[in-house]
């Protein structure tokens, strides 16, 4: 029985970008329980709406002069470990969003950010750990050192992070309370050639290494992941993601994520892709985890359900953790190391791959790519499945022959198109040019027809989608203004796509959200300008409103 009760509402508009093809452009859209009923001209809908079961409707006249479009969908982001990030210290060199609008101020010399962590010293009670983030070696020319740290503090924790969270930093109060001695020290430690550690701690084993001292800064609760939830609002995001669900702690996430978002005034959907590294030690099996993962799929509610199975390859190249093959890193580091063993990769995508559990594997190298692909073929080998769209991320040195053989896996892949814009000069220096210049090569992803998309990863930059719709278009280096890779570039219509009905492609919930088109949940984002007739050296400046989520409007915080 259809529900006749709920009013519809009649959303006119300067300019409706609809993303369905049917109708590229409309005026006005009625909206009813949430969802789309007409898209059209005003008149129009309002004669339908009248002359249906479906009244009384009224018009909404607030967004007569703004552009509308489907809410963005962020495809790889992190919901949970942003709340992680910014309920630290941003010690960071370049502007950070603040969740209530504004930005945090820089730090561009680790001398500043030894300063800033002083001052911290000197502000915090005593004994509380000092966390702070988002510290990038890359713009300061340097990494952090345990004697730095201990001159700042020798009786209090502390704990730094780098940009990408692939790197830390301790002081020796830390390494002692962690238990972590010159003579025992877990991998994921570094040492100097005496063995002693250097304060340094490699990829996510070595930051477990010292969790466990400071367990609150691993304390994420409903309440701080609610409070960053206003950065997405302010970049039009009605859906996004946590790339790493589960990753302290599955259960627990559930429980978080599912109290958050059954609440009313939550105005965003979020999907998890379970963490299988951590997930599968937590439930005793590969095969437990599925059932798990299955399980919690299955009570899935409007706002919140759990999708692809998430794998780990390589590290991070700005990082200098991943390797990236002959002949190494361009400035003489060394090569880093695979994060996850490619055989057990394998047989995990293969067991998910035949119970049905589509994956998404974070690969940047050129050696972590073929590892995806090989599992992924391996897998389709032993048991065709269609749609399936198995994913790789981030991709940055992914070749054509690479992505060739993706389209011809049914694959896709999320490009970190920022790094170009944030680390682009970096990656030159890390590269060399020819490998710099090819890094996430949108627009031969385009033109071999592999289904893309783009993200910003917070930690690894700042949760601004527009400024990865900028990035993505011009390919711009913020220091030089190199472009990296012109034939790289694609036009501004096939961003928005890429933000939006590709995205939910990517998620299998293109049924549901991506386009304003009949039957689909009412969620778009509220723009003060076209990005279609911009100057679109603009685009990342472009004004944001906030979104419509379910038919209500949500404005951003100022």
């Amino acid at each position: 029985m259809v529900c006749m009760s709920a009013k519809t509402t009649i959303f006119p508009a300067k300019k409706i970008i609809t993303m369905f093809p049917e109708q590229p452009v409309a005026s006005a859209v009625a909206v009813k329980d949430g969802r789309i009923l007409a898209v059209g001209p005003l008149d129009d809908i309002s004669g339908w709406v009248k002359n249906s079961p479906f009244g009384p409707y009224e018009v909404d006249a607030t967004f007569e002069n703004k552009i509308l479009m489907p809410g963005l969908v962020d495809a790889h982001t992190h919901v949970e470990l942003q709340a992680l990030i910014y309920s630290g210290h941003f010690v960071a060199q370049i502007p950070w969003p603040r969740p209530e609008g504004g930005f945090f101020p820089v730090y561009p010399t680790k001398d500043d950010v030894l300063n800033r962590l002083k001052e911290l010293d000197r502000q915090l009670p005593p004994g509380q750990v000092l966390y702070a983030v988002a510290y990038d070696e890359n713009k300061t020319g340097a990494f952090l050192h345990i004697d730095e740290l201990d001159d700042v503090s020798t009786d209090r924790p502390i704990l730094v992070s780098n940009l990408v969270f692939h790197r830390f930093w301790t002081n020796s109060f830390l390494l002692k309370k962690a238990g972590i001695k010159t003579n025992n020290v877990p991998d994921g430690v570094q040492t100097d050639p005496d063995g002693k550690p250097t304060g340094t701690l490699i990829e996510a084993k070595g930051l477990l290494c010292v969790l466990p001292a400071v367990p609150e800064v691993a304390d994420i609760s409903a309440e701080k992941i609610e409070s960053i939830l206003p950065l997405f609002t302010a970049g039009g995001n009605t859906t996004v993601t946590e790339a790493a669900f589960g990753a302290l702690g599955f259960d627990r996430a559930l429980a978080t994520f599912r109290g958050l978002l059954s609440k009313p005034d939550v105005n965003v959907r979020v999907m998890g892709f379970p963490w299988a590294r951590d997930g599968i030690a937590q439930a005793g099996s590969v095969d437990n985890f599925i059932d798990a993962v299955k399980k919690a799929d299955s009570e899935a509610s409007d706002k919140f359900r759990i999708g692809p199975v998430k794998l780990y390859t390589d590290g991070s190249i700005i990082s200098r953790t991943s390797p990236i093959g002959w002949p190494g890193y361009w400035d003489g580091s060394a090569e880093g190391h695979m994060q996850g063993d490619p055989e057990q990769i394998t047989d995990q995508i293969i067991r998910f791959h035949d119970a049905g559990l589509s994956t998404i594997t974070h690969a940047n190298s050129r050696p972590g790519c073929q590892v995806v692909l090989d599992a992924v073929r391996q897998a389709q080998s032993r048991h065709y499945r269609p749609d399936m769209r198995h994913r790789m991320d981030h991709a940055y040195n992914i070749t054509e022959y690479q992505l060739r053989l993706a389209r011809e896996l049914g694959m896709t892949v999320q490009f970190f198109t920022t790094q170009i814009y944030y680390y682009g000069d970096d990656h030159l220096k890390l590269q060399g040019p020819d490998r710099a210049h090819q890094i996430t090569p949108t627009g031969t992803a385009k033109r071999l027809g592999v289904p893309w998309g783009f993200h910003n990863d917070p930690p690894g930059t700042p949760q601004l989608p527009w400024v990865a719709a900028w990035a993505t278009v011009h390919r711009m280096t913020a220091e030089s203004g190199t472009i990296l890779g012109p034939n790289q570039r694609v036009p501004v219509e096939d961003v928005l796509r890429a933000m939006t009905i590709e995205a939910a492609y990517q998620l299998h919930l293109d049924r549901e959200i991506g386009s304003i088109a009949f039957g689909k949940k009412a969620d778009f984002c509220v723009l003060e300008a076209d990005p279609l007739e911009i100057d679109p050296m603009e685009l990342k400046d472009i004004p944001v409103w906030g979104t419509i989520f379910g038919g209500e409007p949500n404005p951003a915080q100022s």
